[in-house]
């Protein structure tokens, strides 16, 4: 039975973290701008951003077709929708185990993943492949290894976890 741990790892973490002015410390920050792969989508976010973590659950892999997913949160309230909002459609899957149910946004004309909504928590959550400027932030951990693809193999020393990893200390409440 195929369990939803990479979307409650990402809610686990936001919920850990808490309200975004607690996340974001005040100060001058640089616009970390992003695209869709036809350009038809364009978004903006104004702070910081979470280091990424690249999730290997199965839906997290299907969801990017990919051996991971590069994941990171931003502050919702520093994310703007530049342009082509009409052109954003969301997919929301079936609650598996339990709640919360997975969800992903996506370009309709060219499919590219997009950030979306994290339930009511004030987070974006988005995926680093479509951001087109550095976003200042780096690879930090893998989580849910124990469902990994077969044909994947993990050559970098970043901490893995076989489900679930703890929240890092910086964003404890």
């Amino acid at each position: 039975m195929l369990v939803d741990n990479c979307k409650m790892q990402v809610i686990c973490n936001v919920e850990a973290v808490g309200k975004p002015e607690k996340f974001i410390e005040g100060g001058i920050f640089k616009v970390i701008k992003g695209s869709c792969l036809c350009g038809g989508v364009t978004f903006e976010i104004e702070g910081e951003v979470t280091p990424i973590q690249n999730c290997h659950a199965e839906r997290c892999r299907k969801a990017t077709g990919g051996a991971y997913a590069p994941e990171l949160l931003a502050a919702k309230d520093g994310f703007t929708w530049s342009r082509g909002k009409e052109l954003l459609t969301e997919y929301s899957a079936p609650i598996i185990n339990e709640p919360p149910a997975y969800k992903r946004a996506f370009c309709k004309r060219c499919g590219s993943p997009l950030p979306v909504e994290v339930g009511s928590t004030g987070f974006m959550m988005l995926l680093a492949g479509v951001l087109d400027t550095d976003p200042e932030t780096r690879e930090f951990r893998h989580a849910f290894i124990g469902q990994k693809a077969c044909w994947h193999e993990i050559t970098n020393e970043l901490p893995s976890y076989e489900g679930q990893p703890p929240v890092p200390d910086k964003y404890k409440k």
